[in-house]
């Protein structure tokens, strides 16, 4: 499949070539955006979700936030991310590969146009390092409809195990059959949009996006980083290390 320019990517780009025309006009020009000098530290979800909201596929928080942080350059954020509960943990799904309790989903994230170019990574490697002790299981999930192949979390040494659902012999249709509801050229799965409507009924969808189309949708992509001692990061990967996949390249 040919997977094209990513959304974020997109977007930032756009937003280069805006021009301002307000009091301040192109402020960011003059930051300092030495990545050296870059720093990270937890953030509110308030402050997280104004650049989500702008930049981000989803255009919208989890139901559920943990943990936001985001990357500072000279008191300028220039980056978030959200943590967020795995939603499929509490469903048991998990439990045998003894990561129930011990993972976190890295469930959004962005970063604004004038940032560095490694913001992203950086803001993941030093994000994952502030994490309360008891997740030693990160997982994160990337979206083809978006454009998105996972390139960040290649370049944070995540491994890639490509759908858990194509893993699973028992599941019968692997690729497709998952709901999906088409909204101005976003893609919300059943989660999402129970978020946004509070039900993923048809007529309770229709009623307030009275253009949506209900389409099937390909199950995501996963990620996976293990965090803690040798030990431990060797215990956890040795847990999907039958699953784990090359990386996907960008066609």
């Amino acid at each position: 499949m040919s997977i094209g320019k990513a959304h974020q990517k997109i977007i930032r780009e756009a937003k280069a070539k805006e021009v301002t025309n307000d009091l301040l006009g192109n402020w960011w020009s003059a930051i300092d955006t030495d990545i050296k000098k870059a720093e990270v530290r937890q953030i509110s979800p308030t402050t997280a979700k104004e650049i989500i909201l702008e930049y981000e596929w989803l255009g919208c928080m989890p139901a559920m936030v943990r943990f936001c942080y985001g990357i500072y350059f000279e008191n300028n954020c220039g980056g978030v991310v959200v943590y967020s509960d795995e939603y499929s943990e509490n469903l048991g799904h998990w439990k045998k590969y003894d990561y129930e309790g011990k993972m976190i989903l890295l469930s959004r994230g962005a970063c604004v146009h004038w940032a560095h170019p490694h913001s992203a990574s950086k803001l993941i490697a030093e994000s994952m390092k502030l994490l309360p002790e008891k997740y030693k299981v990160v997982t994160a999930t990337v979206d083809e409809l978006a454009g998105e192949i996972g390139t960040i979390y290649q370049a944070s040494n995540f491994h890639y195990i490509g759908s858990m659902r194509e893993n699973n012999p028992n599941v019968k249709n692997p690729n497709g059959s998952r709901f999906g509801v088409l909204i101005n050229g976003k893609l919300y799965g059943s989660r999402a949009m129970r978020q946004k409507v509070g039900s993923q009924k048809k007529a309770d969808v229709l009623q307030m996006y009275p253009d949506a189309e209900f389409v099937k949708q390909k199950a995501k992509k996963r990620y996976f980083y293990f965090r803690g001692n040798k030990k431990e990061k060797k215990y956890y990967l040795s847990k999907i290390k039958e699953f784990i996949k090359p990386y996907p390249k960008r066609i």
